[in-house]
């Protein structure tokens, strides 16, 4: 009885964490185009982009010293990247059905442009674009072109 009550229980947890796992690995966008060297960092492997790529979330974004990207998000959100940039997708939630909207970017460096998408009209609140000096949040529909370096 013990024996089958612990399979049972190491069945569960054997079905519960894949699960978990893959619902980490959610599709958030895709490279609309790009120029250069640019790559994606995922689960620790550094692999180039190409157009179309799917992009997750909590991928990284790259670009080397001739680089450039594109990226549309699911709600039609869109960020461009320049040279020497990258970009973590720390969150991306956009469930309007539900009423949960979320954006969460970590600018760490280089030139970027952001013009929101669907989710910035419905919820500018839930955009939160974090920087080397701090955090953007939206209080309106808005778009912008920032700079850092470090």
């Amino acid at each position: 009885m013990k024996k089958t009550a612990l399979g049972c229980l190491a069945l569960l947890l054997l079905c519960v964490f894949p699960l978990s796992a893959v619902a980490e690995k959610r599709i958030i966008g895709k490279v609309k185009g790009l120029r250069g060297l640019v790559s994606i960092l995922r689960d620790g492997r550094t692999e180039p982009a190409f157009p179309n790529d799917e992009i997750y979330q909590s991928d990284t974004i790259l670009t080397g010293s001739d680089g450039a990207i594109g990226i549309l998000l699911e709600d039609n959100t869109l960020i461009s990247m320049g040279p020497i940039g990258r970009i973590s997708m720390d969150k991306f939630q956009f469930t309007p059905s539900r009423n949960e909207y979320e954006l969460r970017l970590h600018m760490m460096h280089g030139t970027f442009i952001y013009q929101s998408g669907l989710l910035g009209k419905l919820a500018p609140h839930a955009v939160e674009l974090q920087t080397p000096v701090g955090r953007i949040s939206m209080l309106k529909d808005t778009s912008f072109k920032a700079k850092f370096t470090e």
